[in-house]
């Protein structure tokens, strides 16, 4: 069998090489340990199962010899009393009571002898020991002791029965033939032996867990059983398959299906031959085959860890191999794209320029005809106001408020568009400071209903000074406007650290807006509320969110209609390096 196997792996080791590469070569090994895995597990298990089983079997052999020398040592005795030259001549006189009187001290010398009958030659009881005298003269030719002996004139173990005398209990008898010198049959000496003290060693028998043994008589009947008392009604097991057996002379193991217990059993039987008795041992399966099972399991743990390690090993050189392959794709994928950063890093250094180029036409190219727009409505208004009627200087102060307003929507828009390329000059600032100078220049700048402001502790950061006034100054110009609609206007701001960041805060008691559009609240040209309401060109919190996000942070709000609004904004806490920074 291993010859086999080794010559298997050894084509399967000469075909991985065939085929090439360390990778095949390691399948190749592997299908070689996995098939030799499978035929030494079928192998072991074939020959722990024979163990287990010739254990069993070695045991019930052991215990019928046992038994047949027990039975032939009853017999021994028997023979060697009836054949006693004056007991014969007693018996043969007719003396029965001269004759049991001989054997009255036999019990003590053999304790496992219950009773000793003497019987004529028809089966009638003469004497006994001890005496019970209701039933001397009854007839005992029923008793299968009586046939046994009678078939031939020889010594006869008889079956398992009940018998008559006081107490009464389950016996069974060796029937020793008592004969004269000519050979003639003159009477029957009956040694009666209590089941339960003879076959009491029998239950200490080291049968393993769940295991029994137990003996029948030549009918099937239980002589002794561990699960049924030794003085109870007999009980019949002729029926059962594996008493058949042993009672037609057969020995060997079994594993059978017992349908009272719903369990297979390993039973291993073995027949007492000259006195048609036998012995069956029982064991539950899994028990039997604990050992076995055992044993298996760490043949298979050992196996599974064998076949692990090489499957480790063929991970490794295929990630090896593949990270090989990977390296050479990545140096050639290295290549194209610094070719391709090269072209896209000239195309951007071209847009910036040509972006450059459209912020100065901005600048000034559309800032100028702007100031013309604004400069030649305001002479028409100083030098022909007085001519004009109300609906005429109403539409030259429109046209001047609108010329203003397209001037501070340009100046939005290039500030907000410079944001992505401006250098961030990072520096620590006392944001409290910072909150209260910006409050105080728009205060100074604002016609509006004058707020009151409410400065809570809140922590320093790091960060640029000019763009994060900015932050400060486009949420409190917000703050500012929206809260003095209210008779007393208030502002609250104010900060916390948050484990790797630091929250700020401002809050009004304004006319606050429905949560259902607070992601619109941070994107350009983007308003809750109308111009006419509430004055701006809707880039202010486009530009809050911009330079928030370049410092690493995030932006959001809080609020409610009419409840005022809460708008937060985060940066990172402590040191930390920020893209776009200046070195």
């Amino acid at each position: 069998m291993l010859g086999a196997i080794g010559r298997h792996v050894a084509r399967a080791a000469a075909y991985a090489r065939a085929r090439g590469g360390p990778i095949a070569l390691l399948v190749g090994a592997i299908s070689a340990v996995a098939l030799l895995a499978l035929q030494s597990y079928r192998l072991i298990d074939r020959q722990l199962t024979e163990a287990a089983l010739s254990r069993r079997a070695s045991l019930s052999y052991l215990t019928a010899a046992v038994l047949t020398e027990k039975f032939d040592r009853l017999v021994d005795i028997g023979v060697s009393l009836a054949t006693r030259v004056r007991f014969r001549q007693l018996i043969e006189n007719g003396k029965w009571e001269g004759a049991v009187r001989i054997l009255r001290g036999v019990p003590g010398d053999f304790p496992f002898i219950d009773r000793i009958t003497l019987h004529d030659i028809h089966g009638m009881l003469m004497a006994d020991v001890p005496e019970v005298p209701e039933v001397r003269g009854q007839s005992f030719a029923h008793r299968d002791w009586y046939r046994g002996v009678k078939r031939a004139w020889q010594p006869h173990v008889s079956e398992v029965y009940r018998r008559a005398a006081a107490p009464q209990m389950n016996v069974f008898a060796a029937a020793i033939p008592i004969k004269s010198d000519k050979g003639e049959a003159l009477g029957i000496l009956v040694l009666q032996v209590r089941s339960d003290a003879f076959f009491d060693w029998t239950r200490g028998i080291e049968t393993g867990a769940g295991g029994l043994v137990y003996v029948i008589d030549q009918k099937g009947m239980l002589a002794s059983h561990p699960g049924f008392p030794p003085q109870g009604d007999p009980v019949d097991f002729s029926m059962v398959p594996v008493v058949q057996r042993v009672l037609a002379g057969a020995a060997g193991v079994d594993v059978e299906f017992n349908p009272v217990e719903n369990q297979d059993r390993v039973v291993a039987y073995a027949p007492i031959a000259r006195h048609r008795w036998g012995v069956v041992l029982e064991q539950p399966a899994e028990a039997a085959f604990a050992t076995r099972d055992d044993q298996l399991r760490r043949i298979v743990i050992a196996y599974a860890l064998i076949l692990a390690s090489l499957a480790s090993v063929a991970l490794l050189v295929s990630l090896i191999v593949i990270q090989r392959r990977q390296v050479r794709t990545d140096r050639l994928a290295k290549a194209e794209l610094e070719q391709r950063v090269a072209e896209r890093t000239a195309q951007l250094e071209s847009s910036n320029r040509e972006l450059e180029g459209f912020s100065y036409s901005v600048s000034h190219d559309l800032r100028a005809p702007l100031r013309a727009i604004n400069g030649f409505a305001e002479m028409v208004q100083e030098g022909y106001g007085q001519k004009l009627d109300d609906e005429g200087r109403r539409k030259l102060r429109v046209i001047r408020d609108n010329s203003r307003k397209m001037g501070q929507l340009i100046d939005d828009l290039l500030v907000f568009s410079r944001l992505g390329r401006q250098t961030i000059s990072a520096a620590e600032v006392d944001m409290a400071v910072l909150a209260r100078q910006v409050f105080e220049e728009l205060r100074v700048a604002s016609t509006a209903n004058p707020a009151r402001l409410t400065i809570n502790p809140m922590p320093n950061a790091w960060c640029d000074p000019a763009l994060i006034r900015q932050v400060w100054t486009n949420v409190l110009a917000n703050a500012i406007k929206f809260s003095a609609v209210r008779e007393e206007p208030l502002i609250e701001t104010g900060g916390y650290s948050d484990a790797a960041q630091n929250v700020y805060y401002v809050k009004d008691n304004g006319v606050g807006f429905d949560m259902r559009y607070h992601d619109k609240l941070f994107g350009v040209f983007e308003r809750l509320h109308s111009a006419k309401e509430f004055p701006g060109t809707g880039v202010g919190l486009a530009i809050v969110k911009r330079v928030v996000e370049r410092h690493g942070g995030r932006v959001w709000a809080e609020g409610a209609v009419n409840e005022g609004a809460t708008f937060y904004f985060a940066l990172p806490a402590g040191h930390a390096p920020i893209e776009g920074a200046a070195s």
